[in-house]
C-alpha cells in the first residue's frame, strides 16, 4: 500500500510539474508576441519620425527596433521549439536552439553598434547637422516610457517563468529605454546652454549621441555572445549553485557509504541543464542492487530542484575509475 501511495504521489507530482511547464511555455509565448507587436510599433514610428525631422539618432533607434523585431521573431520561434519534447532527430530536445537564437541576435546588435559608432564619428568629422531639439525630446520621452514599461513587464515574466529568452528580450527593451533617455537628456540640455555653445551643440548633438550610445551599448551584445559561446561549447555553468547542490548530496552519500571518489559535470544550454555524476564505489559500497541505485538517482534529482523538462541527469556507479 505504501508503494502504491508513493507511486501515486510521484505521478501526481509529475503531472503537476508538466502542467506548470506548459503554463510557463504559453505565458512565455504570449509575452513574446506582445513584445513583437510593441517593437513593430516603435520601429515604424521611429523611422518615420526620424526621417521627418532628419535625425540620425532617432533613425538609429528605429534600426535598433528593427533588429529587436527580428530578435523577437527569433525568440518567439525558439520559445515554440524548445517547448517540444525530444524526438528521434533531436534526442536531447531543442534546448540548443535558445543559445543559437540569442547569439544570432547578439551578433546582429553588435554589427549595428559598430556601424552606428563609425557613422556618428563620421558625422562629427564632417561638421554635424542641425536637428530640432523639441522633436527629439518628445520622441525620447514617449519611446522611453513605452520601452521601460514593456521591458519591466517582460523582466517580471522572465523571473516568473525562468525564461532566458524573455530575460534577453527584456534586456533589449531596457537598453532601448536607456537609449531614449540619453537621447532626451542630450537634446534637452541645448535649452540650458549659452551661445555659442548652444549652436555648436545643437549642430553636433545628433552625431555625438549616435557615437556615444553605440559605444555605451556595445558591451551588451558582447556579453550575450560570451554567454552563448559558453553554452554552445558546453563549458561549466558559471552559476555554481546547481553544482553546489549536487556536491552537497554527494558528500552526504560519501559519508553514508563507501565511495572511493566521484566526479561531476554540470553544463547549461539554454534553459536546460545537463548533469553527469560518476561515482567510483569502494569494496564496502552498500547500494548494490538496481533499486538501491535508482533510489540514489532519485535523491540526487530531488536535490536539483529543477522541473523535469529542464534537466538531463545521468548517474553512473562503477567500481573501475576508468569509467568515472
Amino acid at each position: 500500500l505504501m508503494a502504491m501511495s508513493s507511486a501515486s504521489t510521484q505521478a501526481t507530482s509529475g503531472r503537476a510539474a508538466g502542467d506548470r511547464a506548459g503554463d510557463y511555455a504559453r505565458l512565455e509565448q504570449r509575452t513574446l508576441l506582445l513584445s513583437l507587436v510593441c517593437v513593430l510599433t516603435i520601429a515604424v514610428g521611429s523611422l518615420a519620425w526620424g526621417v521627418a525631422i532628419e535625425s540620425d539618432v532617432v533613425i538609429l533607434n528605429g534600426v535598433f527596433s528593427l533588429v529587436s523585431l527580428i530578435g523577437s521573431v527569433l525568440y518567439l520561434t525558439a520559445a515554440r521549439l524548445v517547448s517540444r519534447p525530444a524526438d528521434r532527430r533531436f534526442q536531447y530536445g531543442y534546448a540548443h536552439v535558445e543559445p543559437l537564437v540569442s547569439g544570432a541576435n547578439g551578433l546582429l546588435v553588435l554589427v549595428i553598434c559598430v556601424y552606428a559608432f563609425i557613422n556618428g564619428i563620421e558625422g562629427l568629422r564632417t561638421g554635424g547637422d542641425a536637428v530640432s531639439p523639441a522633436g527629439v525630446v518628445w520622441f525620447g520621452a514617449l519611446s522611453g516610457v513605452i520601452c521601460l514599461a514593456v521591458g519591466a513587464y517582460e523582466w517580471s515574466m522572465a523571473r516568473r517563468t525562468g525564461s532566458q529568452l524573455l530575460r534577453n528580450d527584456a534586456r533589449e527593451w531596457l537598453i532601448d529605454a536607456a537609449f531614449s533617455l540619453v537621447t532626451l537628456v542630450g537634446f534637452a540640455v541645448v535649452w540650458w546652454l549659452e551661445e555659442p555653445w548652444r549652436s555648436l551643440w545643437a549642430r553636433h548633438a545628433d552625431s555625438a549621441l549616435v557615437a556615444l550610445l553605440a559605444l555605451l551599448f556595445m558591451p551588451v551584445p558582447l556579453g550575450v555572445l560570451r554567454q552563448t559561446l559558453r553554452e554552445m561549447l558546453h563549458m561549466a555553468d558559471a552559476d555554481r549553485e546547481l553544482a553546489a547542490r549536487v556536491e552537497a548530496v554527494l558528500a552526504e552519500v560519501a559519508a553514508e557509504h563507501d565511495v572511493a571518489s566521484h566526479t561531476t559535470h554540470v553544463a547549461k544550454v539554454g534553459r536546460s541543464s545537463f548533469i553527469e555524476v560518476n561515482i567510483v564505489a569502494g569494496p564496502r559500497f552498500a547500494l548494490q542492487t538496481i533499486a538501491q541505485q535508482d533510489g540514489l538517482r532519485a535523491r540526487i534529482w530531488q536535490s536539483l530542484e529543477l522541473m523535469p523538462d529542464r534537466a538531463w541527469l545521468s548517474v553512473i556507479v562503477t567500481a573501475d575509475p576508468r569509467w568515472a
